[in-house]
C-alpha cells in the first residue's frame, strides 16, 4: 500500500511521508541538547584562564545564553506537537477507513480491539513522537557530547560517570523482560476491560433502573481484578530490578566524587577542572536514566504497529469486491434474495440455521414467521451482510454477499432491526445517511409520515438526540429507522419486526407508507402479527432453524399446522393482531 493511500497504517511510511518535518524535530532536539551545554563550557572555559572578577563579569553578559534552551525547545515542542498530531490523524483516518470494509460480524466481535488500536494505540505514537522522540535526541545528545568533553578532561572521571551504567541497563532489562512476557496477557486484559466498559455503558439505561453501579457487574469486575493481579505480579517481579535501577541513578556521586579527589590530590586534575568534571559527571545518569525510559516504550510501539499489521492483513485477505453498475440504485426490479443450502452454526456444534435454501423474488413480500429462537432474524442478518453463513451462499440479484464489500452490500439493502443503529447528531442526519441529495422539505414529509412531527419540535431537524439516540423513546427509535427506509433508494429492505414498538393506530399509518414507498422493491420482513404479511407474495415458516413451510397465507393455514395455530389465536375471535 502506497504511503500516500489514505488508509495507509505503515509508521515506515508516515515517518517517509513526513520525512523533512522529523528532520526540523532532529535538527531542534540536537540544538536543545548543545544549547544547555554551551554556557557550561564557556563558563569552564573563562574560569580556567580568567581572574576571577574578571571571569565574573564576563559571566553576567553571558546570562542571555542561559534562555537559549528554552526557546529551542519551545520551538522543538511546537514542532514535534503539530507533527504527532497530524501522522496520528491520518493515523486514526486509515483505521476508520479499512474498518468500515471489514465484515460487519468481524467488526462487531473485535469492536474492543478496534476501539483500542483507534484511540488508546494511536495515543502512544502521539506521545512517542510528541515527547518521547525529541526526549531520546536530547538524551542522547547530551551524553554523547557529555562523555566526550570529560574524555578530553579526564579518561579516567568519564568512565567513572558511568561506572554504574552496566548494572543499570541489566536491571533494566530484567525489567523489560518481565514486560515482555507479559504484554500479550495485558493487551487481552487491557482489551477485556474495553469491551466490558462497553457493555456497561450500553446497558447503562438498566443499571439505573436497578441502582447498580457498573463496577458491581462480575464480568467488569474479573476483568479489573485480572488487570489488577497482572500489574501487581509484574511489579513484583521487577521490584529489585527497579530499585537497582535508581540506586545507580541517585548514587552515581558516590563514584564519581571519590575519583575526582583522588586526581586532584595526586595532581592529575587541576580544581576547575575537578569541580567541572563533578558536576558533570553527576548530572549524565539524568539523561542516561530518561534514554532507559524510552527503551521501555518500545515494546508498546512495536506490539501496536503488529496490531496495525494484522488489521491491515484482515482487510488484504477479504475477496476483491465486484463493482456493481451504477444502475444499482435506479433499478429495482431486478434483485432477488436467495438463500443456497444456508447453514451456520454457533460455538459447541450447535446449528442455529440448517440447509435453509429460500428465493424471495424480486419486487415483491417475503414474510418470515415462526417462533423465537426460530432463525428468522438470523436470516436478516445473513441477508445484511453482518454475519457469514457457515456454509452455503447468499445472493442478491446474482452477486455473491462473500464478493461484496460492505459499501457495495449498503448499495443493495437498507435493514430496519428491531433495535436500529442511530447516529446522535441529528433527525436529519439519520436520514442524510440513506440519501445525501434530500432536501428539507423531503426530511419533514418522511419524518411526519413516521409519526415523528413531535420529535422535530423537540428537538428541530438538527438539534442532537443523543448518543444512539439515546434522547428518543424505543418507538421513536424505531420510527426514525422506518423513516430511513422510507426515503432509501436501495432495492432490496430488511424489516425485522418493524413496528414491534408502535400501538396500533400508528402501525396501520406506518404500514399505509410503507406500502406506498417500498412498492416494487424486495422485501424480507420478520413478523409476529401475520397481519403484516397476510397479503405477502409468500410466507416462509420458520422452525428450529430449519424452512419447514412456504406458500400464501390460504396455502399454510392448510399444510403448516404451527402457521394455523397462529392464525387461530390472531384471528379467530376477529381481535387485530
Amino acid at each position: 500500500m502506497s504511503c500516500c493511500s489514505p488508509e495507509c497504517l505503515s509508521i515506515s511510511d508516515y515517518i517517509h511521508r513526513y520525512k523533512p518535518r522529523f528532520y526540523v524535530v532532529i535538527v531542534f532536539s540536537v540544538l536543545t541538547a548543545l544549547s544547555g551545554l554551551i554556557p557550561l563550557v564557556i563558563l569552564s572555559q573563562l574560569f580556567r584562564s580568567l581572574p576571577t572578577q574578571q571571569a565574573v563579569r564576563i559571566a553576567l553578559f553571558l546570562l542571555p545564553a542561559v534562555f537559549l534552551p528554552f526557546l529551542c525547545q519551545g520551538a522543538t515542542s511546537v514542532f514535534c506537537h503539530r507533527l504527532a498530531f497530524d501522522v496520528v490523524r491520518d493515523l486514526r483516518k486509515a483505521i476508520l477507513s479499512l474498518t468500515q470494509k471489514l465484515p460487519a460480524d468481524y467488526a462487531a466481535s473485535h469492536r474492543a480491539m478496534l476501539k483500542k488500536l483507534a484511540l488508546d494505540d494511536s495515543a502512544e505514537f502521539e506521545t512517542a513522537i510528541a515527547h518521547t522522540f525529541p526526549d531520546a535526541i536530547v538524551s542522547l545528545v547530551t551524553v554523547l557530547v557529555s562523555l566526550l568533553f570529560l574524555l578530553v578532561i579526564s579518561p579516567v572521571m568519564a568512565v567513572a560517570s558511568v561506572g554504574l551504567l552496566p548494572v543499570a541497563v541489566w536491571a533494566w532489562r530484567q525489567i523489560g523482560r518481565v514486560a515482555s512476557g507479559n504484554g500479550r496477557a495485558w493487551h487481552q486484559a487491557d482489551v477485556k476491560i474495553n469491551q466490558n466498559i462497553m457493555a456497561c455503558l450500553e446497558g447503562l439505561t438498566t443499571l439505573k433502573v436497578f441502582n447498580r453501579p457498573p463496577s458491581s457487574l462480575p464480568p467488569l469486575k474479573d476483568a479489573l481484578q485480572d488487570v489488577a493481579h497482572l500489574a501487581c505480579d509484574m511489579t513484583r517481579r521487577s521490584r529489585w530490578s527497579y530499585v537497582m535501577v535508581f540506586l545507580c541513578v541517585g548514587t552515581n556521586l558516590l563514584l564519581v566524587l571519590p575519583c575526582a579527589i583522588i586526581l586532584h590530590i595526586a595532581h592529575d586534575l587541576a580544581l576547575p577542572d575537578c569541580l567541572f568534571s563533578i558536576l558533570l559527571g553527576m548530572g549524565l545518569m539524568t539523561p542516561l536514566q530518561r534514554l532507559m525510559f524510552v527503551s521501555g516504550t518500545l515494546p508498546r510501539l512495536r506490539a501496536t504497529i503488529g496490531r496495525l499489521n494484522v488489521l491491515q492483513a484482515e482487510n488484504t485477505a477479504q475477496p476483491v469486491a465486484l463493482h456493481l453498475p451504477v444502475t444499482v440504485q435506479t433499478d429495482k426490479h431486478d434483485y432477488d434474495v436467495v438463500f443456497e443450502n444456508i447453514s451456520l452454526e454457533r460455538s459447541g456444534n450447535e446449528n442455529v440455521l440448517t440447509s435453509v435454501s429460500l428465493t424471495c423474488p424480486a419486487g415483491q413480500v417475503t414474510g418470515l414467521v415462526g417462533p423465537s429462537g426460530a432463525g428468522k432474524s438470523t436470516l436478516l442478518q445473513l441477508a445484511a451482510g453482518n454475519i457469514k453463513p457457515t456454509s452455503g451462499r447468499v445472493l442478491i440479484g446474482g452477486h455473491d454477499l462473500e464478493a461484496l464489500s460492505p459499501q457495495e452490500i449498503g448499495q443493495l439493502i437498507c435493514p430496519v432491526f428491531q433495535h436500529p443503529v442511530l447516529l446522535g447528531h441529528s433527525l436529519a442526519d439519520n436520514l442524510l445517511l440513506y440519501r445525501p441529495d434530500l432536501a428539507e422539505n423531503e426530511i419533514v414529509d418522511a419524518l411526519a409520515e413516521c409519526d415523528l412531527a413531535g420529535c422535530v419540535k423537540r428537538f428541530g431537524l438538527h438539534g442532537p438526540i443523543g448518543r444512539n439516540g439515546a434522547r428518543l423513546s424505543g418507538g421513536e427509535r424505531q420510527r426514525l429507522a422506518i423513516a430511513r427506509a422510507l426515503v432509501s433508494q436501495e432495492p432490496v429492505i430488511l424489516l425485522d419486526e418493524p413496528t414491534a414498538f408502535v400501538d396500533p393506530e400508528r402501525e396501520f399509518h406506518i404500514q399505509t407508507a410503507l406500502a406506498r414507498a417500498l412498492e416494487g422493491r424486495t422485501i424480507l420482513i420478520v413478523a409476529h402479527r401475520l397481519a403484516t404479511v397476510r397479503e405477502a407474495a409468500q410466507v416462509a415458516v420458520m422452525e428450529h432453524g430449519h424452512l419447514t413451510a412456504l406458500g400464501q397465507h390460504e396455502d399454510l393455514m392448510e399444510k403448516s399446522a404451527l402457521y394455523g395455530t397462529y392464525a387461530c389465536h390472531q384471528f379467530g375471535d376477529g381481535a387485530m393482531p
